[in-house]
């Protein structure tokens, strides 16, 4: 069972040694790779610098995986986390997040599936979010996918 250190853990064991637009088509490849038969079950999106730089939406999505990929999105940009590190903060009480942050449950989501993508001596230059899966297995697609990529690099 994941908690909160171990969430932290994996963002750091993720941390890449460089990540950029030239990275994106053999992440992607990666991504395919890992997500075997679930690629078609989800939504991802990918962002370097806030910016949105890949979007997929497999056959079998709906607008539904959109509205959760933006909620994902906005807690990862406002917290520099995981999502899943936000919903694990806040298991016993989830409302209390919304509370202690002044964030509104229509804009963020304390839940699996969206990940920060670090680059080692830099720090968080964007975010991997996906939707489709249950959150922890969005959130376990996105980590695999990550920890991949990263032994690629070496």
């Amino acid at each position: 069972m994941l908690t909160e250190q171990s969430v932290l853990a994996q963002e750091q064991e993720t941390a890449l040694s460089h990540f950029g637009l030239a990275d994106l088509n053999p992440f992607i490849q990666k991504l395919i790779e890992i997500s075997g038969e679930d690629y078609e079950q989800v939504c991802v999106l990918i962002k370097l610098n806030k910016r949105p730089v890949f979007f997929h939406a497999g056959v079998a999505t709906t607008n539904e995986n959109n509205v959760w990929i933006a909620k994902k999105e906005h807690t990862v940009d406002q917290f520099d986390h995981s999502s899943l590190y936000e919903k694990l903060i806040y298991t016993e009480n989830p409302a209390q997040f919304y509370q202690d942050s002044g964030l509104s449950p229509k804009d963020y989501a304390i839940v699996g599936g969206g990940l920060p993508i670090i680059v080692e001596n830099t720090g968080i230059v964007g975010s991997l979010i996906i939707s489709g899966l249950t959150d922890t297995g969005d959130h376990d697609l996105g980590y695999r996918t990550l920890l991949a990529y990263k032994s690629s690099l070496n």
